[in-house]
């Protein structure tokens, strides 16, 4: 009796051990498994065929060759066969929905990054909402890219003396912000005051260059982006023939004449040496700020704006219309033909260029715009891959974020596509689903709520 009582026992504490040691349901639940996918994993120029993608709880948790890979059971399985996984990009300099925008707009355009596989925004117009904002996305309870937050704009019209620079530098550091934003109008010595600081509090700034700093001596001070390539043009005016009264952003075509394309090399060099990194939003400058085409044509040829509230629309196209009747139009071509030039020396002199569009601003849509930016990039004269490495692996070696590459360990912020990106850019848009921290959005569900953000606007007075 003592010895078959010894058995059951035995066998009731090999099943416990049994039930612990196996693998939850619950577990398997939270997986994700792309299958027999081809990974576009950004390391390098190269496509690992037939592979199997698991992720779990926001990472990349296995990856390797379908035979070798097994999908944990009761995990979602997409099927990969014929489609291709790369990683999501970033917008570089975005813009976040302001406080006084009604939250269903605010809601919206976070989709709009996502829906086109714009995982990251590096977010230029801060505001202290947005951190907020940004713990509502990382709990889960909206969804939006990841937020990397620039302080609120940091203007000489806001920050005009030294004692204004310190101060504000220490309370944005405080306040969580992830990055200074400097803008036009700042003196020098607020501008010196503001990179000192920065230093001291191990915060970086970038954005605009003020015309009383200059291009060269701003990546003298440690400003690690130039956004727009804003004051380029400025650079290769020699200084004996810059006029006393700065052109500003808006009146560059005035110094277009004095230009000197041989000092092309240096500043470039300077750059270079400084370790400066560019963010070019080119196809803003050309459709909008210095704008060569009617607002009809952009109208007609962006029906991404149907996503935008409809009195959004109608500034950009009072903007434009504006710009093209107070403007020599020829003027604006060749600002945009300059700084064509001047983007594709940059990248040939081996630059960093981060991929970023100003979005939301004059026709150019949240997540909608990077498309046509990539396009751009490879008219200039960059390969589809350097372009996809400006908004990938670049972008996390610059941030040190774990983004920008299909790697174990790495955040699982994809994109699935149908066609392989490497043999054109276009076919970033032709999705098959996005992943935004290991949520899985397939292509039905993302048409779904842009219809309904569409109607939304038409039924507010836009377009649909």
């Amino acid at each position: 009796m003592s010895r078959i009582f010894l058995l059951a026992w035995l066998l009731v504490c090999l099943s416990a051990c049994a039930e612990v040691e196996a693998p939850s349901v619950v577990d398997d639940a939270r997986a994700t498994a792309f299958v027999d996918v081809n990974v576009v994993p950004m390391d390098s120029e190269r496509v690992l065929e037939g592979q199997t993608v698991i992720v779990r709880d926001g990472r990349i948790d296995a990856l390797g060759a379908s035979g070798e890979i097994g999908v944990p059971a009761g995990a979602e399985r997409i099927e990969g066969s014929g489609r291709y996984l790369m990683p999501g990009l970033a917008e570089m300099h975005g813009h976040l929905p302001s406080p006084n925008m009604p939250q269903q707009v605010t809601e919206d355009v976070l989709f709009l990054y996502v829906a086109n596989g714009v995982t990251t925004v590096r977010g230029m117009q801060g505001n202290p909402s947005q951190l907020e904002l940004r713990e509502r996305i990382e709990a889960g309870e909206l969804i939006g890219p990841m937020l990397v937050l620039g302080s609120p704009s940091m203007a000489g019209d806001r920050v005009e003396t030294v004692e204004d620079a310190r101060r504000l530098v220490k309370e944005y550091e405080e306040a969580g912000f992830d990055l200074l934003k400097v803008h036009e109008g700042l003196s020098a010595e607020v501008y010196a005051a503001i990179a000192e600081t920065a230093g001291e509090l191990n915060i970086p700034f970038g954005g605009h260059v003020t015309d009383h700093v200059g291009l060269l001596e701003a990546l003298e001070a440690g400003q690690t982006t130039i956004d727009h390539l804003d004051n380029f043009i400025q650079a290769l005016v020699p200084e004996e023939r810059m006029p006393d009264e700065p052109p500003g952003l808006r009146g560059v075509g005035k110094v277009l004449d004095l230009v000197d394309e041989s000092r092309m090399d240096r500043v470039v060099q300077a750059t270079r040496d400084a370790d400066g990194s560019v963010v070019p939003t080119m196809v803003l400058w050309e459709s909008g700020i210095f704008a060569t085409r009617p607002s009809a044509e952009l109208l007609e040829e962006r029906s991404e704006v149907r996503y935008l509230p409809p009195d959004m629309v109608a500034r950009w196209v009072e903007a434009v219309d504006e710009s093209m009747a107070g403007e020599d139009l020829e003027t604006h071509r060749r600002i945009a033909e300059l700084r064509r030039r001047i983007l594709l020396a940059l990248h040939r002199g081996g630059v960093r260029i981060l991929l970023g569009t100003d979005s939301p601003q004059i026709f150019s849509v949240p997540g909608f715009s990077i498309h046509r930016e990539m396009a751009l990039y490879v008219d200039v004269g960059m390969t589809p891959y350097e372009v996809l490495r400006s908004g990938t692996r670049v972008v996390g070696e610059y941030l040190g974020r774990d983004i920008g590459s299909v790697e174990v360990g790495k955040r699982a912020d994809l994109i699935l596509l149908e066609a392989n990106p490497l043999e054109d850019v276009a076919n970033v848009a032709k999705r098959a689903g996005v992943m935004v921290a290991g949520r899985y959005l397939p292509e039905p569900e993302i048409e779904e709520r842009l219809a309904a953000i569409a109607s939304r606007h038409a039924a507010a007075g836009g377009t649909q």
